[in-house]
């Protein structure tokens, strides 16, 4: 069950959300038949051999109206999964590095459309290399708006872009979520000294974008993205768990990393253990995901604004809490209400997405923007986003809600284990 320590916190949220919002919009079912639903689905995931463990957390005007722990923290233990364990945020670290980077906007010492290379000047001289392979120099270096949508250019290895993939291989392009042997600066050299997939702001594709980002933030602070994240982010939020390069000596406290037996990733093939560096299937782009589960605990390790934060679902709950309070959280103000605004604003128009129909891009994670064509129950306006060791997070503005769903099954954790578990909780009974 949850604990006091976070009940007492989120309650305190939930007073605030009371006396800053009018009445939310019930969802059309008992509580009873909702949590019912849930179990079920978090059984089934578990009991059929998807994934070892699963935590849920979900809040309804900062109050928990479900939490549960199903399952177990490692492949053959009998140690139960719980809500203090540490998980690996993967890609949901994006939203974390985005609002820092938002902060010092509202400091007036970055600016939206700023060039990158304004900040790091590797990335002034880029060149773009087009559908038939040739190559020619960018139009303009991208702005940190477009680092934001992703909208610059980059992408990712596991991503597999034809154009690109090789180019990636080469350089030794790092996703962020192995090679902890890598500098920040070592990062954006390699880089920089790729290929764009297109002139910056025409296209979209899912990139280390965010990873510049969080280079950016170094760059004009002095410090790690790790040091500013605690100090302007988690110390106020009182947020104890966020960390980058997380000691040993906590190394018990972290779920273990499993991917799907099969490369398909289709759920209920089973599971295996990733105990090092491997090449792991990306079924999506019929790319490679290279993770390595221990660079968690690399002293040296770059702080990868993109995937590089470690965390508890209580911890990253209080951050949505005050993204969802506009701002604001415990009388503790991080953003102001209307940079909240302009961040969950669709800001990518048509652009295919990589969550597919009905999903655009706002400054920092994806927004339900037609419901009927993402084939979900969400309300539109709603949004959030996943990380590849097998987390996700939605805010619904229109209901009040928060929602976290946890495993370390990577791959299919974040999207075909998690999405069923989010979409129960909008089932009609």
């Amino acid at each position: 069950m949850i604990s006091r320590r976070l009940v007492i916190g989120l309650l305190g949220a939930g007073v605030v959300a009371f006396a800053l919002y009018a009445a939310p919009v019930a969802p059309a079912f008992s509580p009873e038949a909702r949590n019912a639903k849930l179990d079920e689905t978090l059984r089934g995931l578990v009991e059929g051999r998807s994934t070892p463990g699963i935590v849920v957390l979900i809040l309804q005007n900062g109050r928990p109206v479900y939490n549960r722990s199903v399952g177990v923290r490692e492949v053959g233990s009998a140690a139960l999964i719980g809500e203090n364990d540490m998980f690996r945020l993967a890609s949901m670290t994006k939203a974390v590095t985005s609002v820092a980077a938002m902060i010092l906007i509202e400091q007036g010492k970055i600016g939206l459309d700023d060039p990158v290379s304004r900040f790091l000047p590797e990335f002034a001289k880029l060149r773009v290399r087009g559908p038939d392979g040739t190559e020619g120099p960018a139009s303009r270096p991208p702005t940190i708006r477009e680092l934001l949508t992703h909208t610059a250019g980059f992408s990712y290895n596991f991503i597999n872009n034809p154009r690109l993939v090789d180019a990636y291989r080469e350089a030794r392009v790092t996703d962020g979520l192995d090679q902890p042997q890598v500098t920040t600066a070592e990062a954006m050299q390699r880089l920089a000294s790729v290929p764009l997939g297109y002139q910056p702001g025409t296209g979209w594709e899912y990139s280390l974008a965010t990873d510049v980002l969080g280079a950016v933030i170094e760059k004009v602070t002095g410090a790690s993205l790790g040091a500013f994240v605690a100090e302007r982010i988690a110390k106020p939020l009182r947020i104890q768990s966020f960390v980058f390069n997380a000691p040993e000596t906590i190394r018990a406290r972290f779920v273990q990393v499993t991917r799907p037996a099969q490369v398909t990733g289709a759920l209920g093939t089973g599971y295996v253990a990733v105990v090092g560096p491997e090449a792991v299937p990306f079924p999506p782009t019929k790319g490679t995901a290279n993770l390595d589960p221990n660079r968690a605990f690399s002293p040296t390790a770059y702080n990868s604004g993109g995937g590089g934060m470690s965390g508890t679902i209580g911890d990253y709950a209080r951050f949505l809490q005050m993204l969802l309070n506009e701002g604001e959280l415990d009388g503790v103000r991080v953003l102001r209400a209307e940079t909240v605004q302009q961040m969950t604003q669709n800001a990518t128009g048509n652009m295919p997405t990589l969550r597919g129909p009905g999903w655009g891009f706002t400054l920092g994670f994806g927004i339900l923007t037609d419901p009927a064509a993402a084939k979900s129950r969400l309300p539109a306006g709603s949004y959030g986003w996943g990380g590849i060791y097998g987390t996700q997070f939605w805010i619904d503005p229109a209901n009040r809600v928060v929602g976290l769903v946890m495993t370390q099954t990577a791959i299919i954790g974040s999207g075909a284990i998690s999405n069923p578990i989010r979409e129960a909780f909008y089932a009609a009974d």
